[in-house]
């Protein structure tokens, strides 16, 4: 945009800026329509329409225009621009003109394509893709860890496999940053990402009926269910996966503190700190997404209750991820000053760890 047209403020708000970080990945053909600021007429004007093909001229017209800030998309192109960036997440670490509700969006997008992609495919190509995504992800939730306000609201709640595994790695980092690591000191959260988003990939192996019982499991179908972590440690060494807190996160999810879980009955002294952020924030999503026997209960609630489970579940990380849901989402700061349904939601809570 010219500096005469910022200082007017003459563009409409249903045009979005783009800069050249995002220009750049665009390749041979344009993903969306591109539109520039006519100074002599004052209104903004078409440049390309969708899918031009960016001859050495145009591609020179276009980055010309962007450079001078002059370059813009409609808000009714903004999912089909998403869609682009989500498949070059990495143009995000140096975007400034997309907001942080925006880009959160996108690295979900981004992230679950590839984790449908590994499922579907589990070898060591679509699996090195997924990790590329995550040192991405991990490098800009290093940034700015007040990006977790963005996070939390994106957390899909339908009963899907590959959704779970993005919530467990969002709320599962937040956690871990929260509570975990203090100071300003870089911590190298790629294990930690990869073993949040691949603690059930035994799952992808349990057959479909069974996934989507209407109704409580009978004995032997809970054996079964359970049985997805001997899977998982099929898969992880078939892949090759070494990794020690990648592993703890895949095989002892399920652990409790007081050696309640599986497979093994593990207690505290024997559950990594990895471990115990990944049980928390699985049992958490879970609880908050819908089922084929229940609906999603309300985050605060499913917090709450994984709080009064402290025999269960380290009670530093349940009350970090109170505190990280109330500080995070206004609808939450609303509900925790309501002291009757706080007194309420309590009771269900206890009733739900009965």
């Amino acid at each position: 945009m010219s500096s005469q047209a910022k200082q007017d403020n003459l563009i409409p708000e249903e045009y979005l800026q783009i800069s050249s970080n995002i220009v750049s990945t665009f390749g041979n053909r344009t993903p969306v329509s591109l539109c520039i600021y006519d100074e002599e007429f004052s209104r903004v004007a078409p440049l390309f329409p969708k899918e031009t093909r960016l001859t050495p001229k145009k591609k020179e017209q276009m980055i010309k225009q962007c450079l001078e800030g002059n370059l813009f998309i409609t808000k009714d192109d903004y999912a089909g621009l998403a869609g682009h960036i989500s498949q070059n997440l990495g143009a995000l670490l140096t975007e400034h003109y997309l907001d942080e509700t925006a880009a959160a969006e996108i690295f979900y997008s981004g992230i679950l394509e590839k984790i449908r992609s590994f499922y579907s495919n589990p070898i060591t190509e679509t699996l090195d893709q997924l990790k590329a995504v995550l040192a991405i992800f991990s490098e800009y939730v290093w940034v700015d860890r007040n990006r977790w306000s963005y996070f939390f609201n994106t957390l899909r709640r339908e009963n899907d496999l590959c959704c779970h595994s993005v919530n467990t790695l969002f709320v599962g980092t937040a956690v871990y940053l929260k509570t975990v690591h203090k100071g300003d000191e870089k911590l190298e959260l790629n294990s930690l990402g990869l073993g949040l988003i691949l603690h059930d990939i035994g799952m992808t192996q349990i057959p479909a009926a069974l996934m989507t019982k209407n109704g409580p499991f009978l004995y032997k179908e809970k054996q079964r269910m359970q049985e997805h972590v001997d899977i998982a440690e099929k898969m992880i060494n078939r892949l090759e996966i070494k990794d020690e807190m990648v592993r703890s996160c895949i095989l002892d999810h399920h652990e409790r503190l007081d050696g309640s879980g599986y497979p093994r009955g593990r207690r505290t002294e024997s559950i990594s700190t990895e471990t115990k952020v990944c049980s928390v924030a699985d049992a958490f999503c879970a609880m908050i997404s819908k089922r084929w026997h229940r609906n999603g209960i309300n985050p605060i609630l499913a917090a709450i209750v994984l709080t009064e489970s402290s025999k269960r579940y380290d009670k530093n990380l349940t009350s970090a991820l109170v505190s990280f849901i109330i500080s995070n989402n206004p609808e939450m700061q609303t509900l925790i000053k309501d002291r009757e349904k706080m007194q309420q939601l309590r009771a269900l809570a206890l009733k739900q760890c009965d």
